[in-house]
């Protein structure tokens, strides 16, 4: 039994591995990309360009919950073989897409224009600012009919196919848009360019992906039934995606409509900072969804494989977000300047609600491989009557920071409040899974060391520098250094607290072999996960 549990461990380690590998290539080009658009298309065009980014996301929810549900109901079927009704699960799904997306489509001719105006979005060359939105929910409607060659990856845990295409629309479609940035300086070209190099990479994947079907069906008539059934189960999975549309993308909207359209820009450094390191651990998680989809289906006790998740959720949280957070006011300073030291503070707020965010992430794939989305979508509702309120109150007091700080406690709460219905619903105890996470304590207080070592010094130094010059970019590149030297100097320091507390568990010596591919490191992970002493309990 316990080989067992260890062998699909590692089977659940090697996609996860793949993924957050690929997100990592991501995360390096997509915050490269920020500094660069910064200087050629300036603040309120930057700012712009973030607003109608978090527009694509709104226009999201209307996917509703589709391409979790898909992943979930195929995962199964693909296990079996039986490809024909992965393919007729797939046509269904797509026509809710078609119906959901054109009955939008009128409102968001009529109202784009007025809505345009609110935010203060500058009109293009090309495009008005009210075509502008309404170009962004075509490409949005696009994309939500061509993710099905990713997400059939992903229900076939062909993972390695999966991370290269992840990876690939990365970086094509964000060096596309910096070099339409340098070349034009406006923002409806650099935009125009950065979804059309999308849609190309996706198209590309969802014509791969048809080669995986053998034996498809004939076209058929619809099954009201198998509508109504998706439909049920994406409406609760989407409460829980619009929750985390309006924990990232709300606050843009309050700032915009109260602050003015150049205080997005700063807050949008510091949000997709977050959503950059966020979705390291995230991308990994998401392969648990199939395994244990795949598991409840077949009869198999999946809560070791959870516990096994949760673990690597919080290797990778403090390796990939709270190590970051020890050096992130001088790396933010360094990167982007005046913004960037401006934003510290949203990143602090934001960042330490995404650690829950994170940490609950397995415990969101075990409610649904078990039938009940109403767990997430309990969970989501509290976490967006807490979010709106709370965040319109603080924007007004404390603006940026207060944003930020609503949008945390509200994450927070949504996360705990989904542990513990999922524990409950699984009959489990919510104390042994905190025990869990609090075997990670030394570590943190290791990162917050390195945070009071890092952050003092670096502000009394900043307050000392002369204002004409003090963002300016000569004076960045010491502080840059520095902060890769501190953050090193924290995941060494994390390394050797663990290994003086007995060294590293399965989990984590697994993850290490997968993200760091030399034959040597391989080779000596593997001798440390075959001795019975550094095997997680």
């Amino acid at each position: 039994m316990r080989l067992d549990l260890l062998t699909e461990q590692r089977t659940q380690l090697a996609p996860a591995g793949l993924l957050v590998s690929a997100r990592i290539g991501n995360m390096v080009v997509g915050l490269g990309m920020i500094p660069v658009l910064i200087h050629f298309l300036g603040g309120d065009g930057f700012a712009a360009w973030a607003l109608l980014l978090a527009t694509s996301a709104a226009f999201s929810a209307l996917e509703i919950g589709m391409a979790l549900t898909f992943v979930r109901h195929a995962a199964p079927l693909i296990q079996q073989g039986n490809w024909p009704q992965v393919d007729v699960l797939l046509k269904h799904t797509v026509m809710i897409l078609v119906i959901a997306f054109g009955l939008a489509a009128p409102v968001v001719f009529w109202f784009s224009g007025s809505v345009a105006r609110q935010l203060q979005f500058p009109d293009g060359e090309w495009l008005s600012a009210g075509q502008l939105i309404v170009f962004v929910y075509a490409a949005v409607a696009l994309r939500a009919l061509l993710q099905f060659g990713a997400l059939t990856f992903n229900a076939a845990r062909r993972f390695r196919a999966l991370a290269a295409v992840s990876f690939l629309q990365s970086l094509a479609s964000n060096c596309a848009a910096a070099i339409a940035a340098i070349w034009t300086r406006r923002v409806d070209v650099t935009l125009v360019t950065y979804w059309a190099t999308h849609m190309v990479v996706m198209t590309a994947t969802c014509i791969a992906s048809r080669r995986l079907f053998v034996g498809t069906a004939a076209p058929a008539l619809p099954r009201f039934g198998l509508l109504k059934e998706l439909v049920s189960h994406g409406l609760k999975i989407q409460v829980y995606e619009c929750a985390q549309i309006i924990n990232f993308q709300f606050d843009k909207f309050l700032i915009a409509s109260f602050m003015g359209l150049w205080a997005v820009a700063p807050y949008e450094v510091g949000n997709r900072s977050v959503l950059a390191l966020r979705s390291i651990p995230s991308s990994g998680l998401d392969s648990f969804l199939a395994t244990a989809s795949i598991g409840r289906e077949s009869g198999v006790d999946i809560w070791p494989r959870y516990q096994s998740a949760t673990r690597l959720a919080a290797t990778a949280v403090m390796v990939f977000m709270i190590a970051p957070l020890a050096v992130a006011p001088v790396f933010l300073y360094a990167w982007t300047g005046e913004m960037g030291y401006v934003a510290r503070w949203v990143f602090l707020g934001l960042l330490l609600g995404s650690v829950g965010n994170v940490l609950a992430l397995p415990a969101a794939a075990m409610a649904q491989a078990a039938g009940r989305a109403d767990i997430q979508a309990r969970s989501a509702i509290v976490s967006m009557l807490i979010n709106i309120p709370l965040s319109l109150i603080l924007v007004l007091k404390w603006e940026l920071a207060g944003a930020a700080a609503g949008t945390a406690v509200a994450m927070l709460s949504g996360s705990a409040l989904l542990l513990f219905d999922v524990h409950r619903a699984y009959r489990q105890s919510l104390s042994a899974t905190l025990r869990v996470l609090w075997q990670f304590w030394p570590l943190l207080l290791v990162c917050i060391v390195w945070g009071t070592l890092v952050y003092f010094p670096f502000e009394y130094w900043v307050s000392s520098l002369d204002p004409s010059t003090r963002y300016a970019r000569e004076m960045r590149f010491y502080p840059a250094l520095i902060a890769g030297a501190a953050y090193l100097g924290c995941l060494a320091s994390m390394a050797a607290v663990q290994l003086r507390r007995g060294g590293l568990s399965q989990e984590q010596w697994d993850l290490l072999s997968h993200l760091i591919r030399f034959k040597w490191f391989v080779a000596y992970c593997a001798s440390k996960t075959a001795n019975p002493r550094n095997l997680a309990s």
